[in-house]
């Protein structure tokens, strides 16, 4: 098989897969109100979580003990 040929059945299996894998979620998120309410707590958790990585990497003394451990 011809070098351009292989390039080019590798470029439609990636676009094929990356379809399949778009339709998947898109069904999923379509099918479950829980996919969507986990999602959005899943969401705050991630933004919760990025601002006390923020907070403990700006400050040179202990900014960590301003947040409780649990």
């Amino acid at each position: 098989m011809p070098h351009r040929y292989h390039l080019l059945e590798k470029l439609a299996f990636s676009f094929v897969c990356l379809f399949a894998v778009t339709c998947s979620s898109y069904i999923a998120w379509e099918s479950s109100p829980d996919l969507r309410d986990n999602f959005q707590v899943g969401k705050e958790l991630f933004l919760k979580s990025g601002e006390y990585s923020y907070a403990c990497a700006t400050t040179v003394s202990d900014p960590c003990a301003q947040f409780p451990v649990e």
